[in-house]
Order: structure tokens, then sequence, then C-alpha cells
């Protein structure tokens, strides 16, 4: 696996140029998904003229996230691509351990959360966390397998997030929590 992971980073340092590291610029900074969760929410709420919000998965999944991939780096200590494989270049240089990618770990339990109470954008947010995911390799600071890794975590993290939701929901209300 180790070949095959090393293979694929450098097959996407050999692929870089100048529109593709502009685009995945973008999702360098974790916040991405809190503009995203609060622009779906905004254009819901000028739609629908409700607010039901769903902030509770929303600081769920951020939190959620960043403890489980932090004790999972913590236990794994992983050395970052950048580090091992011989000619690799990082674009941007990260700290701390490898596996699995937070930013992946984040953006699909995030991405659950949103496709959960925004069906409508259920693709785009999907389509936004691959992004994010390869935007990793492609710089440099994450194997494929840490993304895949961070993928299944944040998956898991999500679907924690909304059953979590759903319990704390009915709770508050004195009623079961139904979808609508």
């Amino acid at each position: 696996m180790q070949g095959i992971d090393q293979g694929i980073v450098l097959f996407f340092q050999s692929v870089r140029c100048e529109p593709l590291t502009n685009l995945f610029s973008v999702f360098i900074p974790l916040q991405f998904w809190n503009m995203v969760a609060v622009v779906l929410v905004l254009v819901t709420f000028y739609r629908a003229r409700t607010l039901r919000v769903p902030v509770v998965s929303f600081i769920l999944a951020k939190g959620l996230s960043d403890f489980s991939y932090g004790v999972l780096k913590h236990l794994v200590h992983r050395p970052r691509p950048f580090l091992t494989v011989k000619g690799l270049i990082p674009l941007i240089t990260p700290h701390g351990f490898s596996f699995p990618s937070g930013h992946a770990t984040l953006a699909m339990a995030m991405a659950v959360v949103l496709a959960h109470h925004f069906p409508k954008a259920r693709a785009l947010v999907y389509v936004l966390a691959v992004l994010i995911g390869i935007s990793r390799v492609y710089f440099g600071v994450h194997y494929l397998s840490d993304v895949l890794a961070g993928f299944i975590l944040g998956a898991v993290v999500g679907c924690l997030c909304i059953f979590l939701e759903r319990g704390i929901l009915s709770i508050n209300r004195g009623v079961d929590f139904k979808r609508e």
C-alpha cells in the first residue's frame, strides 16, 4: 500500500498547474465548511422563510471530527508524505502527523450533515468534500489512504451527529424528532 500511496502522491505532483493550485487553495482553511453551511442556511431561510438550522449537527460535526482525527493521528504517528517520499515537494507545509486527513474527516462529516439537512444540495456538498480530499494529495501533505480513512471516519462522525441531534431535539421538545 505504501508504494501505491507514494506513486499517487508523485503523480499528483506531476500534474500540478496554476489553475488547479488556485482552485484547491480555496480549500486550505478548515473554516471553508462554515462558509458553505452559512450560505445554505441563508438560502434556505430566504426561500422558505423559516430557520430550522441544524446547528447542533454542525457543532457536533466540528467537535467530533477534531477529536476523532486528533486521537488517530496521535495513535498512528504516520509521517507526512513530503517527509518520506523522495522528490516530493509540498505546496504547503502543515504540522503534525498525516493519518487520517483532518480536512477529509471534517469535509465528509459536514457533507453528510449538510446532505441530510439540505437534500437538494447533496451532490454539491459531496463533490466539495471529494475536492477537498483530492487537494490534500495534490498539495503533497497527505497520502490517498489518509484521505480515504478521513472520508470513512467523517462519514461515521456525520451519521453519529445526525443521530445525536435527533436525540437532543426529541428530548428538548419532549416528542420524537421526525425529518419532514
